[in-house]
């Protein structure tokens, strides 16, 4: 078993924080090496990858259901957004989804999986996260995008509108609960589970915003001191 904390999954989080040093530390050296473009490409591919291994493991264990296994999780939609911009490097679509990714760090700091390195599900799990994460590091220290606080403000507008107006209604409907708005599901958002709907989807909205906010906090202050913003 992985065991919460236990040196397997103290492990991945080193890699994490490694990696991440490296893209920083040699990021001039990869934004002028004359396949730049080909590691992208390469990254982007490896991503998809576990992403779609994850349904072809889901299948062969007799799991996969459609309902459950939409692209509407916000990991899920941070994969296919990070795969998207390694191959085009669209700002756009960065300056919206990069705020969702604090989605990947929970994920790597509180796993909800319990295989140890003896099954893959184990490294799916943790590289499709720890993945879409050292990519939006290689956008910023590699080439150079600045995400900014009224970019801050329109992405988690896009957010709240994606999780109101569409997931929350979608997910009575399939009895799902894509994005936790429904219901905690065993997350510490138990602590505000239990006062009506209304006020546990206000909540976990208003959660989500402050954890964006901690998320942005370390870049906000590298740009700030570098003075790129």
């Amino acid at each position: 078993e992985l065991g919460f904390f236990g040196p397997w999954h103290l492990l991945q989080i080193l890699i994490t924080a490694v990696v991440v040093f490296v893209i920083y530390r040699y990021r001039n050296q990869i934004r002028e090496y004359k396949y730049e473009k080909r590691v992208r490409y390469i990254a982007a591919s490896i991503l998809l990858f576990l992403e779609l291994s994850n349904h072809i493991w889901y299948l062969y264990n007799g799991s996969w259901d459609l309902a459950h296994m939409l692209p509407l999780d916000l990991c899920t939609i941070n994969i296919y957004g990070a795969t998207i911009l390694m191959f085009t490097k669209n700002k756009k679509l960065f300056n919206i989804i990069y705020f969702w990714g604090f989605g990947a760090l929970l994920s790597i700091l509180f796993p909800d999986i319990m295989f140890g390195p003896d099954r893959y599900r184990y490294y799916q799990f943790f590289y499709a996260h720890i993945m879409f994460l050292w990519i939006y590091m290689y956008m910023i220290f590699v080439h150079d995008f600045k995400p900014n606080l009224k970019q801050f403000r329109y992405s988690m507008g896009v957010l709240f509108v994606l999780a109101i107006g569409f997931i929350l209604p979608l997910n009575f409907i399939l009895n799902e609960n894509y994005m936790f708005v429904n219901r905690p599901d065993g997350t510490p958002l138990e602590l505000i589970y239990g006062y009506g709907q209304l006020l546990y989807t206000s909540g976990t909205v208003v959660v989500i915003f402050f954890v964006a906010l901690i998320w942005y906090g370390p870049i906000y202050g590298y740009l700030k001191k570098t003075n790129r913003i």
